[in-house]
């Protein structure tokens, strides 16, 4: 076992553990929280600033540890499978949509500042389900034999 990438892989597993339970925890208990009345606009900011400062912290380790994870999986293969850079294809591009919705959900938050639903939670929404999808991709990518 190499110490290195071992740690890579925990960090990229602490950052989904992390970036997933943060969306599941607004998509199950903080929208209906707030739908069942109206919600005072300064928690409503609070939450939302800081779940976008949260998400895109743990977005950017992703990211970078999962591109770390690819090098180290290759290592020592001429050849990589088309299926398998197929598959790693959907992974990427589910992780650039809801980089995206993040990017375009905090653009669009100027102009939607009395709406009561933020982008951040519809971000939220995106996020755990696009995130369930990638997971399991990456658990197929993990079981594949090259």
């Amino acid at each position: 076992m190499e110490l290195y990438p071992t740690v890579v892989h925990w960090l990229h597993l602490i950052g989904a553990i992390f970036w997933i339970g943060g969306n599941a925890y607004q998509v199950f208990i903080l929208i209906p929280f707030l739908n069942s009345g109206p919600p005072p606009s300064e928690m409503l900011q609070k939450i939302s600033r800081r779940f976008i400062l949260m998400s895109s912290v743990f977005l950017l380790i992703l990211v970078v540890t999962g591109g770390m994870n690819f090098g180290f999986r290759i290592k020592g293969y001429e050849e990589i499978p088309p299926r398998y850079v197929s598959a790693l294809a959907v992974k990427v591009f589910l992780i650039v949509a809801m980089g995206s919705a993040l990017v375009f959900g905090f653009i669009r938050r100027e102009d939607e500042d009395k709406q009561r639903l933020s982008p951040s939670l519809r971000h939220a929404k995106i996020s755990l389900v696009f995130g369930v999808l990638i997971v399991f991709i990456a658990a197929m990518l993990r079981q594949w034999k090259f």
